[in-house]
């Protein structure tokens, strides 16, 4: 065998036995031959004749259509790819003539995204690259809230078309790059109706939504009553927004006492209680914080007002101190005006009013109350708590000109009255020396709640 016409392959081992492949030289030879003239003509790259987009710009977060013209020297048929940066936007179908591309809303507008065309046949490919304008659109802020309430509704999904944002533990969301006109807003969260509308888009635009969520929502009920156990009747229990003002959340107790609000928010809600006129007795109103998780059952203890020394008109002028006391002078009886009178100038000083006699703080009162109603001239009044006999605390309430009425609790600090006897002064002066203070003294009221 001549050596000279084979061409050493491989070799392998197959169990024991070492093989050894030869094919002839002639043989590969013409193997090699056929391949190089197997060729043929040269081919024709593909062509893109254009890329139109429609719309030439775009907003961030909105569409942009993609329509390529492409041809083949040759007629082959060719294979097309779009493509851009990463997690810059999503094509409809990336190998399509025609296709759509959603532009990721976190680009801003000012900035050109580059989109790339590939356009392949079986023996060679080109591509081409456009560059889309991005473009500011219009701002929608504003705050999620529950239903018939001011209360954050957080962790609701805000869409204007492909744009999304997510309430904050406050309410609040911003959808930016919205495209002008008119939009459909939609809201959705577990628990809660889905919530769409109309919405006409335009510059910097704050729109606050209410949303219905009675899965989320619960049932608030109870009983309210006083020191004795009775029910109280016609005391309204009220939800409030977190700024303390009333929704339109709230039940009015029956005769026993009982209540129930539904619809009320989960979390940390505000609960205002207030004397809406119940008979025989009147209600100090109340603010209260409480966590609401389930459908929650309370109990209420009302305080309810006692009335110690009342003074309504003149009838009853011995009910008050009408004499000069120390350096202070007396107050009179005004029958034309149905008040005590206090007059400045006609008084030449300081004036002072007293309940004639003294009234023992009961020892269940939890809260003394004050109010009274007064007409003004250029005046200024100050009470006075006198216990056991001696005046221990003074505070002014009220200056000026005019009609007031104002109110309080009696509050002497390091000493609680309970128990003691406690007389109210009242002072007045001028508030200039130069002109005549006057005071009409109509009404004065002294109570306590237990």
């Amino acid at each position: 065998m001549n050596a000279g016409l084979f061409v050493y392959i491989s070799r392998r081992t197959v169990g024991s036995r070492r093989l050894i492949l030869l094919i002839p030289a002639l043989l590969l030879l013409f193997f090699v031959n056929c391949s190089d003239n197997s060729s043929g003509p040269d081919n024709g790259s593909p062509v893109i004749n254009s890329i139109t987009c429609d719309p030439e710009s775009v907003h961030p977060g909105s569409e942009v259509v993609l329509i390529a013209d492409v041809a083949d020297p040759e007629g082959d048929s060719v294979e097309l790819i779009w493509s851009t940066y990463p997690q810059a936007g999503k094509f409809s179908d990336s190998l399509s003539s025609m296709c759509t591309l959603v532009v990721n809303p976190i680009l801003e507008g000012g900035m050109f995204l580059k989109v790339t065309l590939d356009v392949s046949d079986e023996y060679s490919s080109t591509d081409t690259n456009i560059w889309i304008p991005l473009i500011e659109g219009e701002t929608l802020s504003g705050h999620v809230y529950y239903a018939d309430t001011e209360i954050p509704l957080p962790g609701a999904i805000v869409m204007v078309e492909q744009l999304i944002d997510t309430s904050s533990f406050r309410g609040a969301y911003e959808i930016r790059h919205i495209s002008p006109g008119v939009r459909d807003v939609t809201v959705s969260k577990n628990g809660c109706s889905d919530f769409t509308e109309d919405l006409t888009i335009d510059t910097s635009m704050t729109h606050d939504i209410y949303v219905e969520c009675e899965g989320l929502c619960r049932t608030v009920s109870g009983n309210i009553d006083a020191y004795d156990g009775n029910g109280l009747e016609d005391i309204k229990i009220t939800v409030l927004n977190d700024d303390g003002t009333p929704t339109i959340l709230n039940a009015i107790s029956d005769a026993a006492g009982n209540f129930s609000i539904d619809g009320v928010p989960p979390g940390k809600r505000l609960f205002a209680i207030e004397d809406v006129g119940s008979p025989g007795y009147d209600v100090l109103s109340d603010t209260i914080k409480i966590q609401i998780v389930n459908d929650t059952t309370l109990q209420f203890r009302g305080l309810v007002k006692e009335v110690l020394f009342l003074s309504e008109g003149i009838e009853n002028p011995d009910d008050w101190y009408l004499q000069n006391y120390d350096f202070y002078k007396g107050w009179a009886v005004d029958p034309e005006n149905g008040c005590y009178y206090y007059n400045s100038c006609e008084m030449y000083g300081f004036g002072r009013i007293a309940m004639a006699s003294p009234i023992i703080v009961p020892a269940e009162a939890e809260r003394i109350e004050w109010s009274f109603d007064v007409d003004l001239y250029e005046a200024a009044l100050a009470l006075g708590y006198m216990v056991d006999g001696t005046t221990v605390y003074d505070e002014g309430v009220v200056s000026g000109t005019g009609f007031f009425s104002p109110g309080g609790y009696v509050d002497i600090p390091g000493m609680d009255p309970v128990g003691h006897e406690l007389i109210i002064e009242i002072y007045g002066w001028s508030n200039d020396i130069n002109i005549c203070a006057n005071v009409c003294l109509s009404r004065f009221e002294l109570s306590y709640y237990r």
